[in-house]
């Protein structure tokens, strides 16, 4: 009886243990890439002639066109 005791404390330790480590190193990557919710371009992360505009988001800076600029400023 002591045995199972001692064994099942030792499966539990272990377990959350291996549980807390999976939620430390499941972070999701950064996209290179999204959406706009305006224009429907793919905005990149980097600034081109087609996509001078600057917009920052949670996910870092992305670069879109000027014609949805005053859209984005607005909401």
């Amino acid at each position: 009886m002591k045995n199972v005791l001692k064994s099942l404390a030792v499966a539990v330790v272990l377990t959350s243990m291996v549980g807390a480590y999976a939620q430390k190193t499941k972070k999701a990557p950064a996209p290179k890439t999204m959406k706009c919710p305006y224009c429907k371009m793919t905005m990149g992360t980097k600034k081109t002639k087609d996509a001078p505009l600057a917009v920052k988001t949670k996910n870092g800076t992305f670069y879109c066109c000027t014609h949805c600029g005053p859209a984005k400023k607005k909401g």
